[in-house]
């Protein structure tokens, strides 16, 4: 989500993480239900482009098998 350009805190808030923070934990209590949504519809929609059969822009990268060595 990072890489998505998704900010930190909305990251931590879809991970459900708890804030480290006791005094911001406290005071900071805004709804974020939108950014989050918004979020994981972004991560939706690059996984889904990833994982597509039929995408031509998406290379397929096979493990390769070791070389014996001589």
């Amino acid at each position: 989500m990072g890489e998505l350009g998704i900010d930190g805190d909305v990251i931590e808030r879809c991970l459900n993480h708890v804030e480290p923070n006791r005094i911001k934990r406290t005071y900071q209590r805004q709804q974020t239900e939108g950014a989050k949504a918004a979020a994981w519809r972004l991560l939706g929609e690059r996984l889904d482009l990833l994982t597509r059969k039929d995408a031509d822009n998406v290379v397929a990268i096979t493990k390769r098998k070791a070389k014996k060595a001589a």
